[in-house]
């Protein structure tokens, strides 16, 4: 296990690496500069702004520049925020943006499965196209889409719930739901067509031979087989929450990574969306390597 896991650490260096390429490139590609304000800087100050982040250097020079500090974990200064690094700005927002993507992945979770499971055993029935009918509104609707209809209803019809921010546990509701919904949807899918796959399978029949409550089969000898698809899913569930959480983010006025990524793309904050955008594939990467971890652990099959 620690040899695999050793392996897919190092396999995933040239990919962060060109995903640092890629972003550098199409920052420095993209229309405007970090110092275009609607006021125009007199030429010395642009000058001097410039010469002071190292901006005045060729490309290829900048970019070495930027990745020796990147091995040296350092991201640099934001151009935006002043004497604040984007090492600050990531250290501040994460905590953040790592609440609201583990709630949204628990709820996604501990309302998915149990639909899934209900659907399944009850193939074809009221309850089963309920679930499908609910879990396919829930792809459907995008949840740039859900989130202002949510707060419409919950925050300016009714003032049940706060518009935005996080003063408590009640400005996590409507942030978790409108970025969890998507998620719970695909579980539940999952978890229904795994379930019925693992119902029909010879040792489910032969532990019902044997006697056993029909509760005791499903929990015991049905469920862990049947959340196995759900563990693979976890990988991209969690590119899919933390994409997510950018719009979500921006939508709530949540003060998270997903939020500076924004303001910095507007803001032409290169240092900044290039940090963000490094950060997030690390963390893409070390989650994928658990869950191949944890799927092991439940299918003794796997082979690492």
């Amino acid at each position: 296990m620690l040899g695999y896991a050793a392996r897919r650490l190092l396999g995933a260096i040239p990919t962060l690496f060109i995903l640092l390429t890629l972003a550098f490139v199409m920052m420095r590609a993209a229309p405007g500069g970090p110092f275009d304000m609607d006021r125009e800087l007199a030429p010395e100050v642009r000058a001097n702004l410039e010469a002071k982040y190292h901006l005045d250097e060729p490309l290829i020079a900048q970019y070495g520049r930027y990745l020796w500090d990147v091995l040296h974990f350092d991201f640099g200064p934001s151009f935006q925020y002043r004497d604040v690094t984007v090492n600050q700005l990531i250290e501040a927002g994460f905590p953040v943006s790592a609440m609201l993507g583990a709630a949204s992945l628990a709820f996604a979770l501990i309302f998915g499965i149990p639909l899934g499971m209900a659907a399944a055993l009850r193939q074809n029935r009221a309850i089963d196209y309920l679930a499908m009918t609910t879990a396919m509104l829930g792809i459907s609707i995008p949840n740039f889409v859900l989130a202002p209809l949510m707060i419409l209803v919950f925050a300016v019809y009714n003032d049940w719930l706060p518009a935005g921010g996080l003063g408590g546990w009640q400005g996590y509701v409507l942030p978790v739901v409108a970025l969890g919904t998507a998620m719970m949807a695909y579980v539940a899918r999952l978890v229904r067509a795994s379930t019925i796959e693992v119902m029909r399978s010879n040792y489910v029949r032969t532990a019902r031979a044997k006697g056993l409550s029909s509760m005791r089969v499903i929990c015991v000898h049905a469920l862990p087989a049947s959340l196995t698809p759900v563990v693979s899913f976890l990988g991209p569930a969690a590119a899919g929450i933390i994409t997510g959480s950018v719009v979500i983010e921006t939508i709530f006025g949540i003060p998270g990574l997903g939020q500076f990524f924004v303001i910095g793309a507007l803001n032409r904050d290169y240092t900044l969306v290039m940090g963000v955008v490094l950060f997030y594939g690390v963390l893409i990467v070390v989650f994928n390597l658990l869950v191949d971890l944890l799927y092991g652990w439940l299918d003794p099959r796997v082979a690492y």
